[in-house]
């Protein structure tokens, strides 16, 4: 999407907006819309900082201050057929693979027959983490974006499906059981050039309990992603080692395994505790993602945040952290192998994706009314394995600060 077609999209949304589009007609259909228009500057010009892993460059390098990395729209219309079934379709235009190409990210129907049961098909958010299917309206949650040390590794937003939800009394609370299944369709950015690693056809697979007590939300869960096709920059180096002698069959077959990722598994852990009393709120996640593939290191990340409303002001702090957990993953071959080969396998663990890095916010939150707010946020990024970093030039420290203000609306 060019730049002007942005801008008049962002312009037709507000006077969408201006219109209080948001009410039922006599048909049962609703429209309602959200949007970001954010800016962030960063004090240097060493690395690019992004938001997640579908964006291919960001703030920093490519430019010092950048109106991109956190502007989204977002719209979506609802339609009710009856007290029990309902349909929704969402589409989002947000800086990604495709740049502001808008695209769908939720197309359901759902069935509610009470409030104990739900089922739902078609394509779906995934809430693999508390807020994860959210994180694209900014206006709901208080920070300028979700800490990325943790959400920035998701490379899965959405998902081609079904999820069903049983809802039971428990004690003083409501226990929740979650389960889904469905095939992720996106694809991430896996370097500067523009290479992507597609997702598609990927099966997803999870569920999660969630355990809702007066002030306090409880949630633990568990999502394999089985990888159906090949990274990218390694299919040349396997087609290079396929093609060796048959007396190397042995070495092929071992190297071939560790850097094929076709049918290989992402697995995701994660156990989470909100609790909201009156003008207090606190957060705490922390999550465990592992791969059975050498691409991928293990890894662990975490959050604390904590926020204090004070009439329209909600200040806000929070600190994050991702890091790798247990050995470093790398490719093994025989020693007996050619020095070109050995060379190969030299520039393919360059290649291997890594994860350490550091985040500490400071932020404040105003809100202009029922459907707007802004938010004012400083970051102190400290990155070690360059995993949410982008064009990292040689020589820098990995410390970055980040300026960065948001008007948030809904509508």
């Amino acid at each position: 999407m060019s730049d002007w077609s942005f801008k008049l999209s962002i312009l037709a949304l507000c006077i969408l907006s201006a219109q209080n589009t948001h009410a039922a007609d006599d048909n049962g259909y609703s429209v309602t819309g959200f949007g970001t228009l954010g800016v962030v500057h960063s004090d240097t010009r060493q690395a690019d900082f992004v938001r997640d892993l579908s964006q291919n460059s960001g703030v920093g390098y490519t430019r010092q201050t950048d109106a991109s990395i956190d502007s989204n729209l977002g719209l979506q219309i609802n339609r009710s057929f009856s007290d029990s079934i309902d349909a929704a379709v969402q589409v989002v235009s947000r800086k990604g693979t495709d740049d502001f190409l808008p695209e769908i990210t939720w197309a359901y129907a759902q069935y509610n027959p009470d409030d104990r049961f739900q089922l739902r098909a078609g394509r779906l958010g995934f809430d693999v983490y508390m807020l994860a299917d959210s994180r694209n309206i900014g206006y709901s949650y208080t920070w300028v974006r979700p800490p990325v040390d943790f959400f920035g590794r998701l490379i899965v937003s959405y998902f081609d499906g079904a999820d069903t939800v049983f809802s039971y009394p428990a004690g003083d609370g409501i226990l929740k059981a979650k389960l889904f299944y469905g095939l992720a369709r996106e694809k991430i950015n896996v370097s500067t050039q523009r290479q992507f690693f597609p997702l598609n056809r990927s099966k997803l697979s999870g569920g999660h309990l969630e355990y809702q007590q007066r002030n306090w939300t409880f949630r633990v869960g568990y999502t394999e992603l089985k990888l159906a096709n090949e990274y990218p920059p390694f299919i040349p180096v396997l087609a290079s080692i396929q093609s060796l002698p048959v007396s190397a069959n042995s070495v092929a077959a071992s190297v071939t395994d560790q850097l094929s990722t076709i049918d290989k598994k992402l697995k995701y852990t994660s156990i989470g505790a909100v609790y909201d009393q009156g003008p207090l709120q606190a957060q705490f996640m922390l999550g465990r993602i592992e791969s059975d593939s050498v691409l991928l290191q293990n890894s662990d990340a975490a959050y604390l945040t904590m926020s204090y409303r004070i009439k329209k002001w909600t200040p806000y702090a929070t600190a994050s952290a991702s890091r790798q957990q247990g050995n470093e993953k790398r490719v093994i071959a025989d020693p007996a192998l050619s020095p070109e080969l050995k060379y190969l396998f030299t520039q393919v663990n360059k290649q291997i994706i890594q994860n350490g890095q550091q985040t500490f916010t400071a932020g404040i939150r105003y809100d202009l009314g029922e459907n707007a707010n802004i938010k004012v946020q400083l970051d102190h990024i400290r990155s070690q394995k360059h995993f949410l970093i982008r064009n990292a030039q040689p020589g820098w420290d990995g410390h970055s600060n980040l300026l960065s203000v948001a008007y948030n609306f809904v509508f």
